[in-house]
């Protein structure tokens, strides 16, 4: 079962970084996308609190604005703790069920475009922290909605956390770390 699981994850780490070092356009978005899109998801954390601050244009200025606000607070609480779990859960499983990184494993097989520590393979940092982020704004803009306050911009501002998860967790393994 462990077998078939790795055999399956292989082929599919192979199906993403087969094309990377031979595409001159899709290669630095991908190496953009590996290591400098992980920064747009506090930076939507925090522009849906500041949508939601009492000075913001649109807040509201009534009960559900006041319930609002205390979301925007909640939001920034969640992500905060969020990403500390996700991080924790990630190290202590690194720790528990050492897989070497494909780049380790696999040398002359994978295409690495940037420079990584050889420590533990499996869900990676940068995408455990990316989707804790993405889940935080998700379940928030679902929240927020609710209270039909900037609900246009808690919809638009989940949507891109989620689509720079899926990008970020793509790219890491496109470029071979």
């Amino acid at each position: 079962m462990v077998q078939d699981v790795l055999s399956w994850n292989w082929t599919l780490f192979e199906d993403i970084n087969q094309p990377a070092g031979h595409e001159g356009l899709l290669d630095p978005m991908m190496v953009f996308a590996a290591n400098d899109l992980i920064f747009l998801l506090p930076l939507l954390v925090i522009v849906l609190w500041f949508a939601l601050a009492r000075w913001s244009p649109l807040a509201r200025r009534d009960s559900d604005g006041d319930a609002a606000r205390m979301e925007g607070h909640i939001v920034l609480a969640l992500a905060v703790v969020g990403v500390v779990i996700a991080l924790g859960i990630n190290v202590l499983l690194g720790h528990l069920l050492f897989e070497p990184r494909p780049f380790i494993s696999h040398p002359t097989l994978v295409h690495k475009l940037i420079a990584h520590a050889a420590d533990a393979a499996g869900a990676g940092d940068h995408s455990a922290a990316a989707f804790a982020l993405a889940t935080v704004l998700l379940v928030s803009a679902r929240t927020i909605a609710q209270r039909d306050v900037a609900r246009w911009l808690a919809a638009i501002i989940a949507l891109l956390g989620i689509l720079a998860a899926v990008a970020i967790a793509v790219a890491r393994v496109y470029v071979g770390v």
